[in-house]
């Protein structure tokens, strides 16, 4: 128990003494991965009366540097001498390596060759009829080998000159203070993790690097801003390079193509939809809004009575119901029945919308200020109105559907006594009569 104690005391030390040493400068990148190692070979002693055996080792190490490793390990070799007694030797011991050619740089070539010093603690013992003896010491190793990198693994070799101290001691070593033995090991070395990257490795080559980026998957040629993400100028979370609608206002819903989501299927975004439940198939215009071609608040796509004029009363069914309403934009010739040429638009939209209501019929209401006689007021009023329904009878609206009906100045709307008043007071009143009730 006390052999297996000590020697697993020294690669303890070992392993501590690595990790020590193992601090690397964070702009130097080597491959310092953790590498454990198996080899066998045959062992030989340095003197006429022993014979050749063999030898197994297993060790972990960490390089420091691009050119130094530190490995610890454990080995054990067995051979015999002439008289055929035994003497097995059980080691465990810390080694610095050299690798002239810089074998743990990120480029380095496949085969390196190394040198190196050991130091072990030992433990020899002697086995002869009727003799045991165990000797224990301090001892150091001279090594020369190789390595040579394969995809996952890297086949090693060395060969070590073993030098241990012993106490001369017949039967075992009457005449030397030192135990010298030579092995030649071959093996496989597998470093831990993944290979690091250099310290400014760029894999996506977007111009950040790695140890930067925080999207290190961004397809090629992809703008992407100091923390090497894909730009977005809009904000709306897709990238410029997919975003099909680039100009997106901000805090708008979109979807994977970066464009505002349309909830009511309308073709007008949420973001500027002012009717965002229309029922789907309903044509809208450009916010989103059922079309009303004739602004009755009734949706063409229900509207019975298309073109009905505008400001006259309608119902669910976007038809007009009875009702009175001023034609303003009427006009006539100073003191006479004759339209002004500016009156035509009114009375174009008036003729239009009884076309779309055959069944309404109309009275066309004449009104006058109180200037000049109530005679003269009644027959101006009453030839003006007849002017009206002259012109829209000319528009195809039939004489039967209309009735002119002058009232002169008996029905002022506002005071006769201002010119405000008066113009007020002049006017043409279309009167509704609609069976849409």
């Amino acid at each position: 128990m006390s052999k297996l104690r000590n020697i697993t005391l020294a690669l303890a030390m070992g392993c501590s003494t690595i990790s020590a040493f193992a601090a690397d400068d964070e702009e130097t990148v080597i491959d310092s991965r953790w590498r454990m190692h198996g080899m066998i070979g045959s062992t030989v002693a340095d003197g006429s009366d022993f014979d050749s055996g063999n030898q197994g080792k297993i060790g972990i190490g960490k390089p420091i540097s691009a050119y130094v490793m530190i490995d610890t390990h454990l080995n054990y070799g067995e051979f015999k001498n002439t008289k055929n007694d035994t003497y097995s030797r059980s080691a465990g011991g810390l080694d610095f390596l050299y690798f002239p050619r810089g074998a743990f740089m990120l480029d380095a070539a496949p085969i390196q060759p190394f040198l190196g010093i050991g130091l072990t603690y030992h433990e020899v013992e002697y086995e002869a009829p009727g003799i045991t003896a165990t000797q224990s010491d301090y001892g150091s190793d001279a090594i020369l080998g190789f390595s040579y990198e394969l995809d996952k693994v890297a086949i090693r070799g060395e060969a070590r000159y073993q030098l241990d101290s012993i106490k001369r001691q017949a039967p075992l070593f009457p005449d030397n203070d030192t135990f010298y033995t030579y092995a030649f090991l071959i093996g496989i070395s597998v470093p831990f993790g993944d290979k690091p990257m250099p310290y400014n490795y760029d894999s996506d080559g977007d111009g950040v690097p790695d140890r930067l980026d925080k999207c290190p998957n961004t397809p090629r040629g992809t703008p992407v801003d100091a923390t090497g993400c894909p730009l977005d100028s809009d904000n709306d979370g897709i990238p410029n390079f997919r975003d099909q609608c680039p100009n997106t206002p901000p805090g708008a819903k979109v979807n994977v193509n970066g464009c505002s989501i349309d909830d009511d299927r309308d073709g007008v975004p949420n973001d500027i939809d002012q009717c965002p439940n229309t029922p789907y198939g309903v044509p809208v215009n450009s916010q989103g809004c059922a079309l009303d071609s004739d602004g009755d608040g009734v949706p063409d796509k229900i509207d019975q009575c298309p073109g009905t004029l505008p400001g006259l009363k309608v119902n669910s069914r976007g038809c007009v119901i009875s009702q009175t309403v001023e034609l303003t934009g009427v006009h006539f010739e100073f003191n006479k029945s004759r339209l002004m040429l500016d009156s035509q638009t009114i009375l174009n939209k008036v003729a239009e919308s009884l076309s779309n209501e055959p069944d309404v019929s109309i009275i066309i209401m004449g009104h006058t200020d109180s200037v000049g006689s109530d005679t003269y007021n009644y027959t101006l009023s009453q030839q003006r109105a007849q002017s009206v329904v002259n012109y829209l009878s000319g528009k195809g609206i039939t004489p039967s559907r209309q009735q002119a009906k002058g009232y002169g100045e008996s029905k002022p709307v506002a005071d006769n006594n201002t010119d405000e008043g008066r113009e007020r007071n002049r006017r043409v009143e279309l009167q509704v009569i609609s069976p849409n009730e």
